[in-house]
């Protein structure tokens, strides 16, 4: 895959000082006294600086499971549990990047958790060190992380004196001369709420976003939200709207309202093109499927233009077919673990070091057939 240098669409949210609006059009007095009682401090006072965001679709599904259900491609990385358990509040997430050779994780469990690091070291990843960078004192019970492409920029969900309630979003960048992060951010709203917000994930390479919240949700679900990222954060100071109405974009009340801070159909068209290309790539729409770009799909082995690929693909269904199985004796051995079977260890530790070089591996014969292929 062509790796694309951007600078990370998110760098704004180090949240500027909050400018004066314009004033506000007349509001009954109930809807004062209801926001007044309803929302924290911290919301009170990141209000004025809501970012103007589209936000294209929304899906409510189990929270257990939604680590699954927010469609990365794996040339944006891996979202993953770390450490499974029937308690959600126990259930540790993990990123791993498209490479296969850095995780951010997360650790611990409802009392406490905080994230590590993990790099590959030929075939072994590294003990996990933590990020101290972020205290756990001020950032509780840190999970969910994601990096972004660019490979310094780091969402994270926590609580503490820097929540609005709940659980919130956060990000921090990484300083390479000072080898350390900076003091996370509020990601602000509409993003945070006084429920819990759980995961922000962005895909640089379809220029779309997904964030994961259980706000005005039953117990046991979460809504994914898609959303479109925007280069430079936008905000209404110059919008001639009412307090209600700048609440209701806070909220995400009726998402709909934002359709027209972009083009929706553009961004449904990217979508779904995406999610075509992560189907035909994990081969449930076809029996043979493999993408050269997004205007061909090979779906027989006649269309392969190069001898060579030919032989690659076979390679390359043989790799898929061992990277699924080793991934669900992974996924059995650690549910085991879980439940009280030790002996489960080496088998963990086995299978966590051959997947992702089986990974790396199949990202390389991938490409190398796409570049014969194009060479044709």
């Amino acid at each position: 895959m062509k790796l694309i240098n951007i600078i990370p669409i998110f760098l704004f949210i180090s949240l500027p000082v909050i400018a004066q609006r314009k004033p506000a059009k007349a509001v009954p007095q109930q809807r004062v006294v209801a926001r007044a009682t309803e929302n924290t401090k911290l919301f009170q006072q990141l209000l004025p600086s809501t970012a103007k965001v589209m936000f294209i679709d929304s899906v409510v599904v189990d929270k257990q499971d939604f680590l699954s259900q927010v469609p990365l491609s794996e040339e944006t990385g891996i979202l993953s549990v770390n450490s499974k358990s029937k308690d959600f509040a126990n259930e540790m997430g993990q990123y791993e990047n498209e490479f296969g050779d850095r995780r951010i994780v997360a650790d611990g469990d409802s009392s406490a958790s905080r994230l590590y690091t993990q790099t590959l070291l030929g075939d072994t990843w590294s003990k996990k060190t933590a990020i101290a960078d972020f205290g756990v004192s001020e950032y509780k019970l840190q999970n969910f992380p994601f990096l972004c492409s660019d490979g310094v920029t780091l969402f994270f969900s926590a609580g503490g004196v820097e929540s609005m309630g709940g659980r919130d979003i956060f990000m921090s960048t990484f300083d390479s001369d000072k080898a350390q992060w900076y003091k996370p951010q509020n990601y602000g709203l509409p993003f945070n709420s006084t429920a819990n917000d759980y995961l922000l994930a962005i895909d640089d390479i379809d220029s779309l976003g997904w964030l994961v919240t259980d706000r005005r949700q039953p117990a046991g679900k979460v809504c994914i939200y898609t959303f479109v990222p925007t280069e430079t954060r936008q905000n209404f100071d110059d919008e001639d709207i009412s307090d209600a109405q700048l609440l209701s974009y806070a909220r995400l009340l009726r998402i709909r309202d934002t359709w027209k801070f972009g083009n929706r159909s553009k961004a449904l068209a990217r979508r779904d093109k995406m999610l075509k290309r992560i189907s035909v790539k994990r081969g449930s729409t076809n029996a043979m499927a493999f993408v050269v770009d997004d205007n061909t799909v090979i779906t027989s082995a006649s269309q392969f233009h190069n001898p060579q690929s030919k032989q690659l693909y076979k390679q390359v269904t043989e790799l898929q077919q061992m990277i699924k199985a080793n991934e669900d004796k992974l996924e059995n051995a650690r549910l085991a673990y879980h439940q009280g079977d030790s002996s489960k260890t080496k088998v963990i530790r086995s299978l966590e070091a051959q997947l992702p070089k089986q990974r790396n591996d199949l990202v390389s014969l991938e490409k190398k057939i796409r570049s014969l292929e194009k060479g044709k």
